[in-house]
């Protein structure tokens, strides 16, 4: 199996890393082209058989796949995100039945582009279903648009998941102060000046609410939320991010649009927090609690965490909302989405 993935970074690399270690009884060989400054933490040595560059010119990565395709012969081509569904589905040397496409939030749905364009990615993404096996979807929702498009691809829900992991030991701040931390790229999708003015709403109320940012990107959206008091962290090892949790009592998540729940999500209500979410339409097909429309009601519903029993009780109804997003769960959906027959647990560890 070939994975192509194009933004390798972020939340993306984990959920591919989660996937390759979700099916050994494949081969796995990737294509990336990695983020500049973006350590994503993720190790697959052992798991995978090769790993590949993508060059930098979109018609040379497009010649690079199909090389690695003759060479390889892959019985699936999993391409990641939109680029590498372009690149995959516009390789007529690849067969529509060994492709699989798993968008990780359909560019159609992005809202920092006009409605005119936004149509024009719909309209690329009905042609390009015609050349797509399967969809591999992050979520109920995302599911429900993929078979809204034209073609006879095949749609497979595989939610994303995370190995519990213990949280490295740390000393919460004083019960009267809140630790609210995110974790993602700073950058429009993310919206990290939504937070900002959250922020500033709670310095003008005087609640004691500590704001952190773990990640980099935009120089100017960052030097917008340090402004507004929040303390950006940088990129910082998987360990160490754990580590922040642990200090943290609740998780912020305020993009503008994305398949949801992310990773970073998934780790924070591994580690016990409760979330304060950015009103989505995939999060509120979940069911998600705390959702929230104004940074005014973020910084409100943040303050409620001081409260320690309103605190354990958010984060149970959390977890309870994404109790499926399993590493069982995720190798059955992929078995399926991939034709193979899934491995117990055992077999996979």
């Amino acid at each position: 199996m070939i994975h192509v993935v194009e933004c390798w970074g972020g939340g993306v690399s984990s959920a591919v890393a989660g996937y390759i270690r979700a099916t050994p009884m494949f081969d796995h060989w990737l294509l990336t082209a990695a983020r500049d400054g973006e350590d994503t933490g993720v190790t697959l040595a052992g798991q995978v058989r090769g790993w590949l560059r993508l060059p930098e010119s979109h018609p040379a990565r497009i010649r690079t796949i199909h090389h690695a395709y003759n060479l390889i012969r892959p019985d699936i081509v999993h391409a990641h995100s939109s680029y590498a569904g372009i690149y995959v589905r516009g390789c007529p040397s690849i067969p529509a039945d060994r492709i699989v496409y798993s968008p990780h939030c359909y560019a159609f749905e992005r809202v920092d582009v006009a409605p005119p364009l936004r149509g024009m990615f719909r309209i690329a993404e009905s042609i390009l279903a015609r050349r797509t096996g399967v969809v591999a979807a992050a979520s109920p929702r995302e599911a429900a648009l993929a078979r809204m498009l034209r073609g006879r691809q095949q749609v497979v829900c595989v939610p994303h998941a995370v190995r519990a992991q213990p949280l490295i030991p740390a000393a919460r701040p004083a019960e009267n102060e809140v630790a609210a931390v995110a974790v993602g790229r700073i950058c429009r999708q993310k919206d990290p000046d939504f937070l900002a003015e959250a922020s500033r709403e709670a310095g003008r109320r005087g609640w004691p609410i500590r704001w952190e940012w773990i990640g980099d990107g935009d120089l100017a959206r960052r030097e917008r939320l340090e402004s507004a008091g929040v303390h950006v962290a940088g990129w910082l090892p998987r360990d160490e991010v754990l580590r922040r949790l642990g200090q943290a009592h609740v998780y912020v998540h305020t993009a503008l649009w994305e398949v949801a729940p992310t990773m970073a999500m998934l780790e924070a209500a591994a580690a016990g927090l409760p979330m304060v979410a950015r009103s989505l339409p995939d999060l509120a097909a979940l069911g998600l609690p705390g959702l929230v429309r104004t940074p005014e009601a973020l910084a409100a519903t943040v303050r409620r965490m001081t409260d320690p029993v309103h605190r354990v009780e958010h984060a149970n109804r959390c977890r309870a909302v994404l109790r499926e997003h399993t590493p069982e769960v995720q190798a059955r959906r992929l078995a399926a989405a991939y034709g193979a027959p899934a491995l117990p647990m055992k077999e996979r560890a």
